[in-house]
């Protein structure tokens, strides 16, 4: 299993830098870097990362369809690799309704959102071919409609952590003919030793805003889809976030979130890992500083140390 971090985009590149360079020395294995329509371009973000850093692997993504050209993407891709060597892996998606009907662009395709998203899987592969690069394509996706199209990908990202919803998702994918696909998952998380209610406020509205993105077939079979739909109309109304935040079930935290002490981190990841996750990214506000990150590689330090220790006693 490999683990990345998610940065947190509303930083300055300054301090992204400053704890990626942390992740790198604490032992983790990726560091991925969002793109968001009123944030700090992902592939400016990710070459800062690689100039300041050996051998972490990069993510890019997700990066929406619908905000850059497939050739755009793959291009900033390949001048990525260009640069700094196959150290990087690319998500591509549709993209956060909400945030991208915030700057004007429709997630709407005639050809339906599917069919949208192989195709430009293809012109990124055609053009990736050409420039003579190779990197591994992640599809980020959470309903129905997108996980059936995931096995045409290098791997599917989830953005929801609760162990059923990921056995739904991937029994939902079902079985795939290549050995290098995986299952990962992308998620906002807090794993903690020291607890912090200001860091906890973070992942509430973090877990919030992945909760309104959610496609309608989740929310539904989760029981959420009533309380989500009169959140979002406050949102419309002009209502920010924060103001609505005690309106949605602290459920949320459990479904779309990593939150949990330190000491429990290692039982979680050994029960997705017999789910076939073998990627596990722990998103904002785990990045909120370097002692965040830091009792995250511990934790993560013990699982492994602990696995490897069993595996030794069976062999």
């Amino acid at each position: 299993m490999k683990f990345g971090l998610g940065v947190n985009a509303n930083e300055t590149i300054t301090e992204i830098v400053r704890k990626t360079v942390e992740a790198e020395k604490l032992g983790i294995d990726y560091v991925w870097v969002s793109d968001v329509p009123v944030q700090l371009y992902a592939p400016t973000v990710a070459s800062a990362i690689a100039a300041n850093t050996r051998k972490i692997q990069i993510g890019l993504g997700l990066l929406s369809v619908f905000l850059h050209t497939p050739v755009q993407i793959a291009n900033s891709v390949s001048t990525l690799v260009e640069a700094y060597g196959e150290r990087f892996e690319l998500c591509i998606g549709p993209g956060d309704r909400n945030l991208l009907k915030s700057v004007g662009v429709p997630l709407y395709h005639s050809r339906g959102v599917g069919n949208y998203l192989l195709d430009a899987k293809k012109q990124i592969e055609t053009t990736l071919w050409k420039n003579k690069v190779k990197c591994r394509m992640w599809l980020g996706v959470q309903g129905p409609k997108m996980l059936e199209i995931s096995k045409f990908f290098d791997g599917v990202l989830l953005n929801y952590a609760q162990p059923d919803l990921i056995k739904w998702a991937v029994d939902k994918v079902g079985s795939v003919k290549r050995k290098d696909f995986q299952f990962g998952i992308f998620s906002s998380s807090y794993v903690y030793q020291d607890f912090n209610p200001k860091i906890y406020n973070l992942l509430r509205i973090s877990s919030a805003i992945v909760a309104l993105g959610a496609s309608k077939v989740v929310l539904e079979s989760l029981s959420l889809s009533e309380k989500i739909v009169e959140a979002k109309k406050k949102l419309d109304n002009g209502a920010t976030i924060a103001s609505i935040i005690d309106h949605i079930p602290l459920k949320t935290i459990e479904l779309f979130s990593i939150f949990k002490p330190a000491t429990e981190l290692g039982e979680y990841l050994s029960k997705i890992s017999k789910m076939k996750v073998g990627h596990v990214v722990f998103g904002f506000p785990q990045n909120f500083s370097e002692k965040t990150i830091k009792e995250l590689a511990q934790a993560l330090k013990s699982y492994t140390q602990l696995k490897r220790s069993l595996q030794t006693r069976n062999t």
